[in-house]
This record gives structure tokens, sequence and C-alpha cells, in this order.
């Protein structure tokens, strides 16, 4: 499962040099949901050729008729 962290803790998350095993623990806690955003992205992104922001940029989804039954 991903880490999600606040931009606080970017750099004692990412220093190669940490020992304090207990001080990284403490940064996996849930994520506030609230702070959260969810949008439609681009297809793209289920390919490994596109490695770029166009993947995770919100689309606009085309209107689709709803189930007949």
């Amino acid at each position: 499962m991903p880490v999600i962290l606040d931009s606080a803790h970017y750099d004692i998350w990412l220093d190669p040099g940490i020992q304090n095993v207990a001080a990284l623990c403490e940064l996996l806690r849930p994520y506030d949901a609230r702070l959260m955003q969810c949008y439609p992205v681009s297809n793209r992104i289920n390919h490994v050729a596109h490695d770029d922001d166009e993947c995770s940029r919100p689309v606009v989804l085309a209107h689709s008729q709803g189930q007949l039954f």
C-alpha cells in the first residue's frame, strides 16, 4: 500500500541516513481522507510508455447512457 505523507515529512522520509525507526513508524498513519481528491484521469496512465504530467491531469467524462434494465 502506498504511503501518503504530509509535505512537512518528506525530508525525514527520504533521508537515507535516518536511524530512528520509531520516527519513521510515526509517519505511517492513515491520511485524512478529507484532504484527498478524487477525479477521473485518462487511460494513458495504464501504459508504461506514458510517464508525464498528462497521466494525472483530470479529464471530463463523456455522458453515457444509463442501463436499459
